[in-house]
């Protein structure tokens, strides 16, 4: 009779969720919230929940105009939305509340066909680890155990997380991977709650079996290609050799060290375990490379922004990627960049002005690069190039002769360290007719042969090169020029001055991802140099040195090169103080394609740019820092995003007074018109 009474009440369950669904699956979800949670945020919980609330009406209209660029209307699931609660308990309980509770409440309005949802939560007191025990390292090399007890991802005290359990068990079984354990076998970590405390104590157990070995190395080259890589080169950049324990980190690093070569189009190392190498606690290793065309010729045409201006490029390059074999690289290239063809006057430059018409702005040059990637070890590369360029700003062309000795070093998996010596000829030559103007007053264009000195060190996290959503970039540069030159500029006879000057450029870019989405990404940029005379310099900071501001990669209020508290900011100045914030969208993620348009590829960005160019460090104002802002588009490519930005002056510092503001002008009538447009390929940053 009982188990009868209990089959009536389950039918009759099942009977009003299936009523209650009928009933309410026309209804749209207005709104979800969540009350009680004072610990998990808002936006983790609602990570979770498979319910959503409904898109704005914007949104929802452009979805019945098209599918492929609206976002549907979302509709309450009774089943759903229960089985919501039980989901929030569960993450509740892996993130160490145990005794939390989760109810929900639903508040229909009939006459708009929608409801409200609530999900109310008591999260109660969070356990925290009062112990933890590793299992089964006792007979371990004392290096690996140093590794899993020195860089532990949780300790006594942190508060019971089941991912971080989960990334603390992989983290030790990657360590043990690096020590040549490859079978080690494991058991989930595990909890165990006291209620006298309510802490928990949390055990990790292991059994590391052998300890493996690495094999013969086999090299196989893919037949397809023509082209082959001596097998003695590969093996020169593994971390690694036939007979060491094994170490995925060594196997890893060695994969990046040849795919870094730029010989291959690919190339892989993997494992060829068979029964008999397990006997033998050996590990064979293959290699396998696809070797790309040794010589190529590739004409150039295309769009950039290179030196902050939209260019027109044309260009011829030329690659040899074995040069002399060692996969040593030589390469060539001829480029032409016409900027800010928008202003262009080709008629009356080619007709009367020439070079000295100042829409004229373009930049011509000749690279010859040679690379050896070995020196003195696999980490390290040496570059030697001859450069000569002739270079036309609106106030100046200059040739530009350069001869560059340059080494490059993987010095950490994020960081590399870079150190260049150049030698640099310079020999500009005014367009402005009249001397006595503050170009021809400063002395700033005058031939100078400088010998300059530069280290720089990067560390780059960025998860995405073409557009990360995390992560950070850090690079400083420190250069110096004019020790050499005084040492021996009497016994070389130069009769050109050159500069004595100390440089310092950092350069600092973070993003991030608040909801985890990729929905909308935040990034931003702070941006400082200074370059300061020292020691009675025959010669200022020469110009292919200086900095410069404005344009697509700084203040997008004004066009590259005219942005600056000095007289021609065309010439570059010796301070820059720079920053950006970006808000980076993408509404239509998942919509899907109008026609052959990728949509979800398209992006918006909303961005802030602050700064100023000086002459001199001690010159510098808060009051003078420069604002603009401005929207973007973004459409997502292989070779990173097109990029087009209009940028507005906020505040202009060289403005009259009572004219500096965006508010003190007509938006419509002033400030629209004289927006600022910038196109590129790649983020700003």
């Amino acid at each position: 009779m009982a188990r009868t009474r209990l089959l009536c009440i389950f039918l009759c369950l099942i009977s009003l969720n299936a009523f209650a669904q009928d009933a309410y699956s026309e209804y749209e979800v207005a709104k979800l919230e969540f009350s009680g949670n004072t610990i998990l945020k808002t936006s983790d919980l609602l990570s979770v929940v498979q319910t959503k609330e409904s898109p704005l009406w914007i949104w929802r209209f452009l979805y019945r105009v098209s599918e492929s660029v609206g976002k549907k209307p979302e509709y309450f699931n009774a089943s759903e939305f229960g089985n919501d609660a039980l989901r929030l308990k569960k993450y509740y309980w892996s993130n160490g509340f145990f005794k939390a509770a989760v109810d929900t409440s639903i508040s229909i309005d009939r006459t708009e066909n929608s409801v409200s949802l609530l999900f109310r939560v008591q999260e109660g007191r969070r356990s925290n680890i009062d112990t933890l025990r590793y299992l089964g390292l006792d007979n371990l090399p004392n290096d690996l155990k140093s590794e899993i007890f020195e860089h532990k991802l949780i300790d006594i005290g942190d508060p019971f997380v089941e991912k971080k359990l989960m990334d603390e068990q992989r983290r030790i079984l990657t360590a043990f991977a690096n020590y040549g354990y490859v079978q080690v076998s494991v058991d989930p970590p595990s909890g165990v709650q006291y209620a006298s405390t309510n802490n928990v104590t949390v055990t990790f157990a292991f059994v590391p079996g052998q300890r493996y070995r690495f094999g013969r190395i086999v090299v196989k080259s893919d037949t397809a290609v023509k082209e082959n890589i001596d097998s003695a080169v590969i093996f020169g950049y593994l971390d690694f050799k036939q007979g060491d324990y094994y170490n995925l980190a060594a196997k890893t690093e060695s994969e990046m060290n040849l795919n870094r070569l730029g010989v291959f189009e690919s190339a892989q190392i993997q494992e060829a375990v068979n029964d008999s190498t397990r006997k033998l606690l050996e590990i064979p290793m293959e290699i396998l490379v696809r070797p790309r065309p040794f010589y190529e010729l590739a004409p150039e045409i295309g769009i950039n922004d290179e030196r902050g201006y939209p260019n027109v490029s044309f260009g011829l390059g030329y690659f040899d990627r074995n040069f002399f074999g060692g996969a040593r690289n030589l390469n060539s290239r001829v480029r032409l960049n016409v900027h800010s063809f928008e202003d262009l006057d080709l008629v009356r430059a080619f007709q009367r002005t020439g070079l000295r018409d100042s829409t004229v702005l373009t930049n011509a040059d000749i690279t010859i690069n040679f690379i050896q990637p070995y020196f003195f070890n696999n980490k390290t590369s040496l570059t030697t190039t001859l450069f000569a360029a002739l270079e036309k700003q609106r106030t100046y062309y200059s040739p530009i002769f350069r001869f560059r000795v340059g080494a490059a070093a993987q010095t950490a998996t994020y960081t590399r360290a870079f150190i260049d010596w150049n030698l640099e000829a310079i020999n500009p030559q005014s367009t402005i007719t009249n001397k006595d103007t503050a170009l021809g007053s400063q002395g700033e264009l005058r031939s100078q042969f400088n010998s300059i000195l530069a280290i720089t060190l990067q560390r780059d996290k960025r998860n995405d090169f073409f557009s990360p959503t995390r992560g950070f970039y850090h690079s400083i540069t420190v250069e110096e020029a004019g020790i050499l030159p005084s040492v021996f500029h009497g016994l070389l006879g130069l009769g050109l001055p050159y500069a004595k000057y100390v440089k310092l450029n950092a350069l600092g870019q973070w993003y991030w991802d608040p909801g985890e989405t990729q929905s909308l990404i935040w990034a931003t940029k702070l941006h400082a140099g200074i370059a300061q005379l020292y020691g009675h310099s025959p010669a200022g900071v020469p110009l292919t040195r200086r900095f410069y501001a404005g344009g697509s990669g700084s203040v997008r209020g004004w066009r590259a090169r005219e942005l600056g508290e000095i007289a021609l900011p065309d010439t570059g100045g010796s301070a820059l103080i720079e920053g950006s914030l970006e808000a980076r969208w993408s509404p239509l993620r998942e919509a899907s394609n109008l026609w052959f348009f990728e949509t979800g590829k398209l992006s918006f960005v909303f961005f802030y740019d602050v700064g100023n160019l000086w002459p001199d460090a001690k010159e510098i104002r808060i009051s003078e820092f420069a604002m603009a802002a401005g929207v973007g588009l973004r459409y997502a490519t292989i070779a990173g995003p097109i990029r087009v930005d209009f940028g507005w002056k906020v505040f202009d510092p060289m403005a009259s007074d009572g004219r500096q503001w965006v508010t003190q002008k007509r938006f419509v009538g002033e400030t629209l018109p004289n927006f600022v447009f910038h196109l590129g390929v790649g983020q700003a940053f």
